[in-house]
């Protein structure tokens, strides 16, 4: 079966919501086809794009869609090109921008010419910036047009945008469709699954960052066990200080605290229950955060998105998603072992 670039394309009028237009508008005129032109915008990239389904919406002569940078960054000796950052007083110089969203309409203005107009529609700056960043204030430079310009005034027009094909219905065999059945039972039981998912909150993760962050290394076993207001048990370890590490069990948590002979120290939490579990600090939930949810919440730390394996037994191994970056000093993993995060290890050094 041929490869299908899946982007929405709601057919409903073209509307231009001039309230959200953060700066000036540029508009320019190109002389090809609107047809073409939307398809080749789709093909669209620089150094902060993603390679994404995208929304549009079209008429008989109007066609809207939006260009979406991530990740853009700004501190006193980096500022990104793209956007003109407004901080309120007493703002920190250091921010970041999740996303930034330029919306970019065409209108047709004859068989061979197009009007085409681009503005800021909307920034989303992190959890960490946005009571510093004023999204109202903040300015585009005029970056992205000038590159969205050229790039539709020098690219080749082509009647479909790359990886666009049709696949008539006569290549999609009965083996297919009962794969592409059987794909759609599970998503819909797993969404069942999710709707029936208990949410909770623990007292004891409550306890445990009660300040809202992860604990800093180094720490020791007294100190959390007084946040967690539980005894460990203390289980042997050769290569641990002391010839042991901290164990605790409560609720269906398990948390360990080690301090290593090699100078390593981590501590790690893992959940085994069914629920959500909220508790964590930065909104993050055991069972509920998804590894996609939590590399975009962490992007201003360069997270990292990967698959490892790890092992069940001697003879077992299995696949598993993690994430992970460092924070101020620490090293940050987070891994989901059944789609959604199930455990968390903090370390003084890179796992």
């Amino acid at each position: 079966m041929k490869k299908i670039f899946n982007y929405k394309l709601f057919l409903t009028l073209f509307i231009l919501i001039s309230t959200l237009n953060f700066g000036q508008k540029t508009e320019f005129t190109v002389p090809k086809n609107i047809e073409e032109l939307q398809n080749t915008l789709f093909d669209f990239k620089n150094d902060f794009t993603r390679d994404e389904a995208k929304a549009a919406a079209a008429g008989d002569n109007e066609f809207s869609t939006t260009v979406d940078l991530y990740d853009l960054k700004f501190d006193a000796n980096e500022k990104n090109p793209y956007l003109n950052l407004a901080v309120k007083n007493g703002a920190k110089p250091k921010q970041f921008i999740q996303k930034a969203t330029w919306n970019v309409s065409m209108k047709k203005v004859s068989a061979k010419s197009t009007k085409i107009s681009v503005f800021l529609e909307e920034i989303n700056p992190d959890s960490w910036s946005k009571k510093e960043v004023d999204v109202k204030l903040t300015k585009s430079t005029g970056k992205l047009e000038k590159e969205v310009k050229e790039f539709l005034l020098n690219s080749k027009t082509k009647a479909l945008s790359k990886g666009l094909e049709a696949v008539e219905d006569s290549a999609i065999d009965a083996e297919t469709v009962a794969m592409m059945n059987a794909q759609a039972d599970e998503q819909i039981a797993a969404v069942e699954v999710k709707q029936a998912q208990k949410k909770m909150t623990s007292k004891y993760l409550q306890n445990l960052f009660a300040k809202k962050q992860f604990i800093n290394l180094p720490t020791s076993a007294e100190q959390l066990t007084k946040l967690l207001k539980t005894d460990p048990s203390e289980m042997e370890c050769e290569t641990c200080k002391n010839g042991e590490y901290s164990n605790w069990d409560f609720e269906n948590f398990n948390m360990i605290y080690a301090n290593m002979t090699s100078g390593e120290e981590y501590y790690a939490i893992q959940y085994y229950g069914e629920d959500a579990v909220s508790g964590l600090p930065y909104g993050l939930v055991f069972n509920d955060s998804s590894p996609s949810e939590c590399k975009d919440k962490f992007a201003r730390y360069k997270a990292q998105l990967y698959q490892t394996t790890v092992g069940v037994d001697e003879n077992t191994s299995k696949a598993l998603t993690v994430v992970t970056f460092k924070m101020n000093t620490s090293f940050v993993r987070l891994e989901f072992g059944n789609e959604y995060l199930t455990r968390i290890v903090i370390s003084n050094k890179e796992l």
